[in-house]
């Protein structure tokens, strides 16, 4: 048997829930989960899920962006970030903000796969190997 991504699980599911009205989304997760069993890709389950909510992100134009800093934002800063974002990559976002008290200072932004960092931390390493 060939094996499943769980990307194309995820995009399947995706599909399925679309086409259903919701009084029938839990027979859809049982049957689901029915054949994730069948096929052995129960193990797979946390990777589905993740590429689910990524797919579903993609298809309705959202997109998850953490940014860290050494302290909390303020709301202003959040706002501006977000807005940029929101320019940038034509999607609404959805900040998600943690500290991280080793930045020295700075931002850290993911998305994805992409990382933009401009901690002073990061800004001091590129110094350092440019002395080198």
């Amino acid at each position: 048997m060939r094996t499943i991504s769980p990307r194309k699980y995820a995009v399947s599911l995706y599909e399925l829930l679309q086409e259903v009205n919701k009084e029938k989304t839990p027979h859809v997760i049982r049957s689901f989960v029915a054949l994730l069993v069948r096929h052995k890709a129960l193990p797979k389950a946390n990777k589905i899920m993740r590429a689910l909510a990524d797919y579903f992100d993609a298809q309705e134009g959202r997109a998850e962006v953490s940014v860290a800093s050494v302290a909390p934002l303020d709301a202003r800063l959040k706002e501006r970030i977000t807005q940029e974002l929101k320019s940038t990559l034509r999607k609404t976002i959805e900040l998600k903000e943690k500290t991280d008290k080793d930045l020295i200072g700075g931002l850290v932004l993911k998305y994805g796969d992409t990382v933009i960092d401009g901690s002073v931390r990061r800004r001091i390493e590129l110094l350092v190997d440019s002395l080198k």
